[in-house]
């Protein structure tokens, strides 16, 4: 199999799989700005990888979307991830595209009606309707996604033309998309970049913006993951120290300063809202070219432990050789040695995003009243919020105000009634009117 590779329209290589490994070779005289991956910038030789190179595995679907491929073409075709990457790879997060040698870049996709699948009280049923009508998505991640084109609405004040990554949840998690909308708007008020976001009517399918450009000037996307020469099913096999020694290998110069800061604080905020899927995948940098490499926006952030079957989960990569979620001390020692942040620069980011989980507890109850799916899994947030903001403190000692208790989410405590004491009582067993 043979597949070309493009790069902001232009195809620049093609990719082939011979005998076990996989080849993939730059056309003569490709410009050395549309390089496929920062890991591999033009050049005459090939790129020789035993599997599919990481940074065409990085948009591989996963989970939802990558059963649904193989119900639809595994009785006719082997679905590996070469034929993946054939299916998927015309519209990927990003600037690469890949489709099958000698294949135009057009492609018909179906059109999401995002401004009515958004208001539909029946999102969810409709969203996946459209997932199993148009497969051909590039888009990694385990929950069902798609990528969709948003038509102009000239009745209101805001016009939306701008593309969004779609997603939802499986029902056996209630209410993740509100969890995710959630836990981004808190990122937000942080002071870490995240893209905008829109819910649904029915709590049920969350809209992200994608940051990755328009059409014709999409900026090149890398997870860590594949920067670290890693395939996707090894995206825990990290640390945080990884994140900062890729993030020092391939930022420009630049923009070092401003990314280490950005790193901290999505670092910290993770722990604080026990991000237990925060792996190599989840974090990526954002580029147009080399001179302006930086680390990417937040996406895929989720209070996991919110639901009971990951209520004991840790977090996704080790720092220091742990996996806590008490980790301030550690935190305050990692902006320090790996970031180059002074204490004094860490401990206020620290309390920044400790207000930003008090200030968005009452959000988290609005919609926990609005939507009784997710009641209980908002209470459970809150109590891993609570635990998140003491775990990010360097003093083990602090303490803080329950957010289930000042949202008025908690259960309201029943009166315990005291059981009848033989001892105390004058006609019990044992008293002196016995004796």
């Amino acid at each position: 199999m043979r597949l070309d590779v493009h790069v902001l329209g232009q195809r620049v290589g093609q990719l082939a799989r011979e005998g076990p490994q996989h080849v993939f070779s730059y056309l003569p005289e490709v410009p050395p700005e549309r390089f496929v991956s920062l890991t591999m910038p033009v050049r005459l030789q090939s790129y020789v990888w035993p599997e599919l190179h990481p940074v065409f595995q990085m948009n591989l679907p996963e989970g939802y979307l990558k059963d649904a491929l193989r119900r639809r073409f595994g009785p006719v075709a082997t679905v590996d991830d070469m034929s993946l990457l054939a299916l998927t790879g015309r519209r990927t997060i990003g600037r690469v595209q890949v489709v099958p040698h000698g294949t135009e870049l057009e492609h018909a996709q179906p059109a999401l009606d995002l401004a009515g699948l958004l208001s539909s009280r029946d999102a969810q049923r409709l969203f996946l309707e459209y997932v199993e009508q148009g497969l051909a998505e590039g888009v990694a991640g385990v929950m069902p996604k798609a990528l969709a084109a948003v038509p102009g609405d000239h009745d209101k004040a805001t016009v939306l033309t701008e593309d969004y990554i779609v997603k939802t949840g499986p029902h056996d998690l209630p209410g993740l998309a509100i969890n995710e909308h959630l836990c981004l708007e808190a990122a937000r008020r942080a002071g870490i970049e995240v893209p905008e976001t829109r819910l649904s009517a029915d709590g049920s399918v969350l809209a992200i913006r994608r940051f990755d450009g328009r059409t014709q000037e999409r900026l090149g996307f890398e997870d860590f993951c594949a920067l670290k020469g890693l395939s996707p099913y090894r995206k825990y096999e990290g640390s945080h120290e990884d994140l900062a020694k890729l993030l020092k290998t391939y930022a420009a110069a630049q923009q070092l300063g401003g990314s280490r800061d950005q790193l901290f604080r999505l670092v910290t905020f993770n722990h604080a809202v026990h991000n237990s899927d925060a792996h190599l995948k989840n974090y990526a940098m954002l580029y147009s070219s080399t001179d302006d490499a930086r680390l990417a926006p937040a996406y895929d952030i989720l209070t996991v432990p919110a639901y009971p079957e990951f209520h004991h989960d840790i977090p996704g990569l080790t720092l220091y050789g742990k996996k806590t979620w008490s980790c301030g001390k550690l935190l305050l020692r990692y902006a320090q040695q790996w970031l180059d942040i002074r204490a004094e620069a860490a401990k206020p980011v620290i309390e920044q995003v400790s207000d930003a989980l008090r200030s968005a507890a009452p959000e988290v109850k609005q919609y926990a009243d609005g939507f009784a799916e997710f009641r209980e899994v908002g209470k459970r947030m809150l109590e891993f919020w609570d635990r998140g903001i003491i775990g990010i403190q360097p003093d083990s000692r602090a303490s803080v105000p329950s957010l289930r208790e000042s949202t008025g989410l908690s259960n309201p405590k029943r009166r315990r009634r005291r059981k009848r004491n033989p001892f105390r009582s004058e006609d019990g067993g044992f008293s002196h009117k016995v004796r």
